[in-house]
């Protein structure tokens, strides 16, 4: 009888320092999105990193899962918009050189410009985006990129006015 209670008690053991599995993690991660974002505390740094590490510990431990890039990419989003920029541009990176077969990496390319942008390291983001043409010049979100990057860094108005001018000497042209 000691004997098999000393058993379950050293598996127990083992079973609390494994942690969850897959489907626990999983399912911990996907409630802790929804209550990410159904609310404000989306934006807060804190929060976003705490995510992060869910998606991150989820990636490291089941690396061969589908879902490890999937989660990756997310983490490097979720990042992005907190403007921790060189963790997203690490977890982008991650995706782009450990799953090379999976089916968002383009995004991931655009993913770093977006990130790049969003802190206002313009350069750094041009040529992110211009990478990412460069590889995937047929990808659905290539087109809105060309026509984007010559205004990186502008504000709104700024690119409005430019576009003005543009249709302008082009109407001049016509009429000539």
């Amino acid at each position: 009888m000691k004997k098999i209670f000393l058993t379950l008690l050293v598996a127990s053991a083992m079973l609390v320092a494994c942690g969850p599995n897959r489907e626990e993690l999983v399912n911990q991660i996907q409630d802790f999105e929804d209550s990410v974002f159904e609310s404000a505390i989306g934006a807060d740094p804190e929060v976003a990193d705490q995510l992060t590490k869910m998606y991150v510990d989820f990636a490291d431990k089941y690396s061969n899962d589908t879902l490890a890039p999937e989660y990756l990419m997310k983490a490097g989003e979720v990042q992005s918009n907190v403007l921790h920029t060189q963790q997203a541009i690490e977890l982008f990176d991650r995706v782009i050189n450990n799953y090379p077969q999976f089916e968002d990496v383009p995004m991931c390319y655009f993913l770093k410009g977006n990130a790049y942008d969003l802190n206002c390291m313009y350069e750094q983001a041009k040529e992110a985006y211009q990478e990412y043409l460069n590889k995937y010049p047929t990808h659905f979100m290539a087109e809105q990129t060309r026509l984007m990057l010559p205004h990186v860094g502008q504000t709104p108005e700024e690119m409005f006015a430019e576009i003005i001018a543009n249709a302008n000497d082009s109407i001049i042209a016509t009429n000539k």
